[in-house]
């Protein structure tokens, strides 16, 4: 709490990727710690993000096009890149949500 009350010292703050569906299709709504809110067609947030929005700009024109398969594969590539060099993903390390008309969650 201290942290917060002096002056010149920002307050501790969350960003969330939240993924839903509704009339209007697929959404992927980005929130930060300052309350700004956006909406994304594909993202990543945190340390290490970077080569993951990367990889996810320079792929972004073909995933209208992929199949769900696809888009799974693109979105683990885009994570791993994110991994430190002795980490590889495996099905401990990391969980897959699908969002979508017909899926449920």
């Amino acid at each position: 709490q201290r942290n917060i009350q002096n002056g010149g010292r920002r307050p501790y703050g969350v960003g969330l990727l939240i993924g839903g569906y509704d009339r209007q299709g697929a959404h992927l709504i980005q929130t930060s710690p300052s309350g700004d809110i956006y909406d994304y067609k594909a993202t990543a947030m945190g340390a290490r993000s970077q080569s993951a929005r990367t990889y996810l700009e320079k792929h972004f024109t073909t995933f209208s096009d992929a199949s769900l398969d696809e888009i799974v594969v693109h979105a683990l590539k885009a994570l791993s890149s994110t991994a430190a060099e002795n980490v590889k993903l495996n099905t401990l390390n990391t969980t897959i949500a699908i969002v979508g008309r017909d899926c449920p969650f």
